[in-house]
């Protein structure tokens, strides 16, 4: 057990070595950082401070966040991903502008078009930089951007609040422009010839149960950072403690938990999904006890603070390794879509009403039906990890690059979905009977497929199948239910 703690700890090849970022993926890395730090800190409702109210106000954020989001899932049916180089520069242009105009306007309808605006072009902008997070950067890249990026929201949430009041309220203003115009001229250094994708995504087998990971992604868009945001602004009103600063410290401690989490286990992401959920019932529970000791409260914005940022950074971590894993841009389209309209925005509703209503027996409520929701998931936790780790890309979501090989050593024979599907299981030493039962089709049906995948190779055995996928691994545990 040491021995495999030390190896993962000196493993060169390890997310977490820094080293393997490149330096001509700077722009990709700075840009998703500082711009996407930018959009939460600034112009979402998860930061909207209950007590502070300047630049984007409470209101428009609503406003902002909500067609933010519904333009981020509409553009990323739309666009092209090989011309993100040029959307990205032309929704730069087009967001500067526009926020400009409602930093410096007095009429109140000519701001809120101007915001109105600046939210459909932000999720223009955030499409044409998914692209590139997706698609061109290595998991060590992707790894430091989400991580880096959340520690700068936390950082970031807390500087505009303390600036937020009395005479110093201009210097979040100042400061979220320049902030924006710093993370968008990254666009300038992007390349064309980085746009040149590999076209085959349509031929790239990828499990279905992989789809699996949108719904956990929609689970906590809505109930941590819906539900629980809710829950925390009415906690924020109420209470003598700066519960804010509190909940932006959970945020960092969360992404240092993240780092090591990656760093120094196994399976990581089992575990930085157990912690999230984990901490979001702990802060929960915590809450519906402040009644008998009302110093829990710090205890309930720490744990809220860590869950929600460590769940933040998991999603778009693993958006981005299955993304690229499987060079599958609809999978990358349905999570843009879970995230956002199903998550993110029901979230962002259920949140609003519960803060709107604004009633102490509701919000207990409110915590006791989310812990419900978070125990039921640490129940089913067990099933999630035989489905994770029985796909390719969990163990390639711990090492700093894809490995593709494995999904492309089939493609040469034109075998279909199924066949591969089937060719797989054959190749980890199950018997038809067994594949029959693990893929819900009749013997006779598997037996056709085997037929069928034999005459494409030009093979009679399964000697000989083994022989051609030599380098398959076949070292994987068998699952014993399916």
């Amino acid at each position: 057990m040491i021995s495999s703690f030390l190896n993962n700890v000196n493993d060169e090849d390890n997310v977490t070595n820094i080293k393997l970022i490149r330096k001509n993926n700077y722009p990709y890395v700075f840009i998703w950082i500082i711009y996407y730090a930018w959009v939460v800190v600034f112009t979402t409702w998860w930061t909207a401070s209950p007590l502070i109210d300047h630049n984007y106000g409470t209101e428009i954020r609503n406003i902002i966040h909500a067609v933010n989001l519904i333009s981020s899932a509409v553009f990323i049916f739309i666009l092209k991903k090989e011309r993100f180089v040029e959307y990205a520069r032309i929704g730069s242009v087009m967001v500067v502008v526009s926020a400009a105009i409602f930093l410096i306007s007095q009429n109140p309808a000519f701001s809120a078009v101007a915001a109105i605006i600046t939210a459909i072009f932000i999720g223009f902008i955030n499409i044409s930089i998914l692209i590139p997070f997706v698609f061109i950067l290595n998991n060590t890249e992707k790894f430091y951007a989400v991580v880096t990026s959340n520690i700068l929201i936390n950082i970031l949430s807390y500087a505009k609040d303390a600036f937020g009041n009395g005479n110093l309220q201009i210097v979040p203003q100042i400061g979220s422009f320049v902030i924006l115009v710093a993370g968008l001229s990254c666009v300038l250094f992007f390349n064309k010839k980085d746009s040149c994708f590999d076209d085959t995504e349509n031929n790239v087998y990828m499990p279905k149960r992989v789809y699996i990971t949108l719904i956990i992604n929609c689970i906590f868009a809505i109930i941590c950072k819906g539900m629980a945001k809710g829950i925390l602004n009415i906690a924020v009103t109420g209470s003598e403690f700066k519960l804010l600063n509190l909940y932006y410290l959970g945020g960092v401690i969360g992404c240092i938990l993240y780092f090591f989490i990656y760093k120094l286990t196994k399976k990581a992401i089992h575990l930085s999904w157990n912690l999230t959920f984990g901490f979001i019932i702990m802060g929960l529970l915590c809450f519906s006890f402040i009644d008998q000791i009302q110093e829990i409260i710090i205890l309930f914005a720490l744990f809220l603070g860590a869950g929600s940022t460590m769940g933040m950074v998991n999603m778009y971590y693993i958006l981005g390794v299955i993304g690229k894993k499987y060079n599958n841009i609809k999978y990358v389209r349905y999570s843009i879509l879970f995230i956002g309209i199903c998550g993110g925005l029901s979230g962002v509703l259920i949140g609003n009403l519960i803060y709107e209503i604004n009633v102490f027996n509701v919000s207990i409520i409110a915590s006791i039906i989310s812990a419900s929701s978070m125990i039921l998931f640490l129940i089913i936790s067990p099933i999630l990890t035989n489905i994770y780790y029985s796909d390719e890309w969990v163990d390639d979501s711990q090492k700093a690059e894809i490995d593709n090989e494995r999904i492309y050593m089939f493609k040469k024979y034109s075998l279909s979905k199924r066949e591969i599907e089937v060719c797989k299981l054959l190749l980890k030493g199950y018997t038809m009977r067994q594949i029959s039962a693990i893929i819900s089709i009749s013997y006779s049906t598997v037996n056709t497929y085997c037929t069928s995948l034999y005459r494409k190779l030009g093979i009679n055995s399964r000697t000989e199948l083994l022989i051609i996928f030599k380098d398959y691994p076949i070292n994987i545990i068998k699952n014993s239910t399916h």
